[in-house]
């Protein structure tokens, strides 16, 4: 993840400033489950609870909309507070206070719990932990040396993007903490959601071949390891979170895994195991044409089978249109029932005038993105409106066969202390529209 900015409130560093202890195995298994009973405990004391963990709120319909699901917001005023209530369907990564805040001026904001997937936090790395308290269970997790994995010195591995440690996904003791902590975290802060960040296999190539030469190239598809009975890390990974997403689903905990963009094309990991998907820099304007396919195909396939979606990808300004039009054309594309999107230039308390477009619902799905292809661009068709999305080098020029009003979004960008955003739209009749290389435009009807 991009964003890492602390909450509304000042925090208290938990597990910080103190030496681990050695790792050792010997007794820990006592102090792994009073760290897990005591954040429960905590949870049912102050917390407020849900009235129904099978259901809890449910995650907005945007077949028939825009859904935007905002990063980690900042600190905000009360201005800034309404608005994104009132804008964003969820956020994620806030303390309770402000969960609660945020839910008394819409009770139906869904805020998600952040947590990594198939890493420890980096002992330094802070996380929310009891859903009040900024805090690491570094000092527990050390004391189970079985959790790590370890490269053929028996030392752990950790990423060299930011020093988070792989741990062994096939190991008992480490998935039954992970699915205990998660859930007692998610009580403790009443989230609807976790968000499980870097989570695809496809990163052990770059992240931690360094630290263990056995995970470079496609390693994660083709080598077995003793370390997981024998099984590739795709394989165990997928029977690991399988597992994991059933344990939270029978608590009413959805689980969202930090899939990536599905750029990878050695990378065959099933990611319609879990109740959905965080897709991170989906459908960047540098992918190539076979990749921006690939990508798209699977986000249709997931949407198909009914997924929570959440899509997000980063701008290096606020006034880049085009780029905010491309990631909102190839959004549309894809969008069903629960599809979530977000992009931002400098942090996520953002908002842009195309996303109050109303296109009303699709007129179509698709599974496969060449069915989409009209006239050299990727169509598709809504109530009141299209969306032309051209992932080519070139420009299309696409007749309409009838005269349409061409969406021009102009502002947007940061939501200032008035809680007033910017930004506005002209529409313009057009009967046949230039789809400049890597773009995309909207047409009303």
């Amino acid at each position: 993840m991009r964003v890492s900015v602390l909450s509304t409130l000042v925090v208290t560093m938990a597990g910080c400033g103190t030496s681990p202890a050695e790792p050792t195995d010997a007794g820990t298994d006592a102090n792994a489950d009073a760290l897990v009973d005591a954040v429960a405990t905590d949870a049912s004391a102050d917390a407020a609870p849900k009235s129904d963990a099978a259901t809890g709120r449910p995650f907005p319909d945007t077949f028939s909309s825009i859904g935007i699901l905002a990063d980690q917001l900042p600190q905000m005023n009360a201005a800034q507070q309404q608005f994104a209530a009132s804008h964003y369907v969820g956020t994620q990564k806030q303390l309770l206070p402000v969960t609660q805040a945020l839910r008394a001026l819409n009770p139906s904001f869904i805020v998600l719990h952040y947590h990594l997937a198939m890493w420890q936090s980096a002992p330094t790395v802070d996380f929310i932990i009891d859903g009040k308290t900024w805090g690491n269970d570094y000092p527990t997790v050390t004391t189970h040396e079985s959790w790590f994995w370890h490269d053929t010195q028996s030392k752990r591995v950790p990423s060299s993007a930011d020093g988070k440690l792989l741990m062994n996904v096939s190991d008992t003791g480490f998935q039954q903490y992970w699915a205990q902590s998660l859930a007692a975290q998610v009580q403790a802060g009443d989230y609807d959601a976790i968000f499980l960040d870097s989570a695809s296999p496809a990163l052990l190539q770059g992240e931690c071949s360094g630290g263990d030469a056995r995970l470079a190239g496609t390693a994660a598809k083709t080598t077995t390891f003793t370390e997981l009975g024998n099984a590739t890390w795709i394989a165990a990974w997928q029977s690991w979170m399988a597992s994991l997403d059933t344990a939270l689903k029978a608590q009413g905990i959805p689980l969202i895994p930090n899939t990536s963009a599905f750029v990878t094309s050695w990378d065959n990991t099933n990611y319609g195991l879990t109740a959905g998907i965080f897709a991170e820099g989906f459908s960047d304007r540098g992918f190539a044409p076979a990749d921006w396919q690939a990508s798209t195909n699977e986000l249709l396939t997931l949407a198909a089978a009914g997924k929570i979606m959440i899509l997000q990808n980063y701008l290096s300004a606020s006034t880049d249109v085009a780029t905010r039009m491309y990631y909102f054309g190839n959004y549309l594309l894809v969008k069903d029932h629960r599809t979530y999107l977000d992009y931002f230039a400098g942090d996520p308390l953002e908002w842009y005038p195309e996303w109050g477009v109303d296109l009303g619902a699709p007129v179509a799905s698709a599974t496969n993105v060449t069915s989409m292809l009209a006239g050299g661009v990727y169509r598709r068709d809504f109530a009141k409106g299209s969306v032309l999305v051209n992932p080519s080098g070139s420009t299309v020029t696409v007749a309409l066969g009838a005269t349409f009003q061409r969406v021009v979004p102009t502002g947007g960008g940061a939501v200032p202390t008035s809680g007033a955003a910017s930004g506005s739209l002209t529409m313009t009749n057009v009967t046949s529209v230039d789809v400049a290389a890597t773009s995309a435009e909207i047409i009303l009807k």
